[in-house]
């Protein structure tokens, strides 16, 4: 419990997006549609990787899926990779 009061009280800010949810969705639809691909990729998370902010988005299963990773800055789009046992 007061761990959590900590993180909300000393933890850094939300980092602040340069792209849109919607923008990230037409990327992402692109890519997936490239890759040949037919999933949906609907969980999307901002996260700050190695001090940049990227977008996170992943298929919704259990155990494994796929996942592409948007840059905010840049806009650029990693692979289509597949994570999990499967």
């Amino acid at each position: 419990m007061l761990r959590s009061f900590y993180r909300r009280l000393f933890a850094p800010s939300r980092p602040k997006p340069r792209l849109s949810h919607e923008q990230v969705r037409a990327l992402i639809a692109t890519a997936v549609q490239a890759a040949h691909i037919d999933a949906t990729l609907g969980v999307l998370s901002l996260r700050r990787i190695e001090g940049r902010i990227t977008w996170v988005a992943k298929t919704a299963t259990k155990g494994s899926g796929l996942q592409v990773i948007v840059d905010d800055a840049t806009g650029t789009l990693g692979p289509v990779e597949r994570w999990g046992i499967r």
